[in-house]
């Protein structure tokens, strides 16, 4: 999912939260945590030595090749899982609560979104499988490379 759209979703989560809790934090957390999750795509464009970061740029760059190991550290399940648990640890505090919310739904977003394989949100799956795009995403680039390996 492109990053506007995730703004868009992010901010009318973070409205409908500011109803439900009248709190102006958990709102702003609900809202960052599920629009600024695609940090982590700048990180992997210059890892893989691009320059001239911009959303357009980085999906050429996905598209075309140039990325040759996709990270995406913070587009993890495990992640997910260790904000839920401290959910439950500090008895659903307001603003974790709702940060971790912002974040499942971006996570959920992507996953239904995106041209990736069910897999592709797990960081040990991504990690044991070199990181490589091939097996991330499912796009025509990425077919061709797993068909001439095999």
């Amino acid at each position: 999912m492109k990053p506007i759209n995730h703004f868009g979703v992010s901010l009318i989560t973070g409205v409908v939260t500011f109803f439900m809790t009248r709190a102006i934090l958990p709102s702003v957390a609900c809202f960052l945590a599920g629009w600024l999750v695609d940090i982590d795509h700048i990180w992997d464009f210059y890892t893989n030595g691009c320059k001239g970061f911009s959303i357009k740029r980085f999906g050429r760059a996905m598209d075309n090749g140039e990325i040759k190991r996709a990270h995406f550290y913070l587009h993890s399940y495990e992640l997910l899982l260790i904000l839920v648990a401290l959910c439950f640890v500090t008895r659903f505090n307001y603003l974790l609560t709702f940060t971790t919310l912002g974040f499942a739904i971006h996570l959920f977003l992507d996953q239904i979104g995106n041209p990736v394989y069910s897999l592709t949100y797990f960081l040990t799956y991504r990690m044991l499988n070199g990181y490589k795009p091939e097996i991330i995403f499912r796009t025509s680039l990425h077919k061709q490379k797993v068909r001439e390996k095999v």
